[in-house]
């Protein structure tokens, strides 16, 4: 194994420009996918069931648009697309608020679904991919920060925004300078991959190991095709309906159980507790297994939800949160980290692109579920029941698949 150069390492630089790009995705999307419903309601006659759809369309927009990016920068610079995702996002807002028909916010928000797939995990984690090979783990861990950082400093901003100045609030210079900040960043500081440059991955000497350039690895029809990729996309899709699902009802699970201040604090400390708990085990990861760290934290996950279905009180649900939260960021940050260890670089953003579909339908469907279960079967302690199994049935599920190395058997 080659020890870095003494020089900095370009690939930091990337890893700045694409922590920037998921933390304008997050805050100004994902995140504040809740914040634009309740503008929405408030500026038209449209109920929140009408609206909460276009969410599912942005979702499932989002998932297809990935199979496309996944392709486009499979074959081209990745910074292009981000560059053109951006513009789009831009562009977008700013005609948002003029969407007064229930046509117009869904077309809307499929369009944000498209800028979002353009921006966000796929190119951005194919970068850290083909950037980083012995710290992979930490640098993912670093870029996905700006999925946490997003959701706790951007999106609380346009929150405010929208109770100011209604739904004009999205044309605000800051949030216009916040997006297109972007664009230079990416323009400046993406490059395709080490090897572009004259460089090896981590800034290795340059005859380091070869072995996960990005040339080297399985070809995507032939890993999409395999049984290994089916367990692990199962796993995924469990593991998030769970996640997301449980996400999406802390808040109202901590004022049922506890009171509205501790609700209040469970979502803070759930984003704390993520962005966390990615750092600390990403710093290690890379020297662990990471086959049984996955599974050790689908088991944590499960436990967690088992404890929510049955506490009551202001600790046990702060305790739960916290242990909770700590799962979130290193499940999400482990699902790329399984695809390139099992089916290596060539291929790596269309199989990934493929995974992230599928987890999109876990994480459309995790709050429906949890919904459904609470109105009709029982309440929380039901439905916390029943994803805690969906977490475990995650973890049996990978562990068919076996270990990455086995993708190729």
């Amino acid at each position: 194994m080659q020890e870095p150069k003494s020089q900095f390492f370009f690939g930091w630089w990337v890893l700045i420009a694409i922590g920037y790009s998921l933390f304008v995705g997050a805050g100004m999307i994902f995140y504040a996918m809740s914040v634009l419903l309740d503008g929405f309601v408030a500026a038209t006659d449209f109920s929140v069931a009408q609206i909460s759809g276009a969410n599912t369309v942005f979702l499932v927009v989002a998932g297809l648009a990935g199979i496309a990016v996944g392709e486009l920068i499979s074959r081209y610079d990745a910074r292009y697309c981000i560059t053109g995702g951006t513009l789009f996002i831009a562009l977008i807002y700013y005609f948002l608020p003029a969407a007064d028909s229930l046509p117009a916010i869904y077309l809307a928000y499929a369009a944000l679904g498209i800028g979002y797939a353009m921006t966000a995990l796929v190119p951005a984690t194919t970068l850290v991919a083909r950037w980083f090979v012995r710290r992979r783990a930490l640098a993912i861990a670093l870029t996905q920060s700006g999925l946490s950082l997003g959701g706790i400093i951007v999106t609380p901003m346009l929150a405010r925004a929208l109770e100011l100045d209604g739904l004009d609030g999205l044309r605000t210079p800051w949030t216009m300078a916040i997006i297109l900040f972007n664009i230079p960043l990416a323009l400046l500081l993406l490059r395709p991959d080490p090897q572009s440059m004259g460089l090896a991955p981590d800034g290795d000497a340059q005859n380091a190991d070869e072995a996960d350039t990005p040339q080297a690895g399985m070809a995507a029809a032939q890993a999409l095709r395999g049984r290994y990729f089916k367990f692990l996309a199962l796993a995924s899709l469990l593991a998030l309906m769970a996640q997301v699902g449980t996400i999406a009802h802390v808040f109202t699970w901590g004022l049922e159980r506890a009171d509205a201040a501790t609700a209040a604090i469970t979502l803070a400390l759930l984003a704390f507790c993520s962005l966390t708990g990615r750092l600390i085990c990403g710093a290690v990861l890379d020297r662990l297994n990471l086959f049984v760290f996955v599974l050790i934290m689908y088991a944590l996950q499960a436990l967690a939800m088992f404890g929510m279905a049955f506490v009551d009180g202001i600790v046990p649900v702060l305790a739960l949160t916290a242990f909770f939260g700590f799962t979130v960021g290193n499940i999400l940050m482990s699902q790329p980290l399984l695809v390139a260890a099992a089916f290596g670089l060539r291929d790596f953003p269309r199989i990934l692109s493929v995974q992230q579909l599928v987890m999109n339908g876990g994480v459309a469907s995790g709050p429906i579920v949890i919904g459904l279960i609470y109105d009709f079967g029982g309440g929380y302690s039901n439905a916390f029941f029943f994803v805690g199994f969906c977490s475990l049935a995650a973890m049996a599920s990978l562990y068919t698949a076996g270990h990455p190395r086995r993708a190729g058997a």
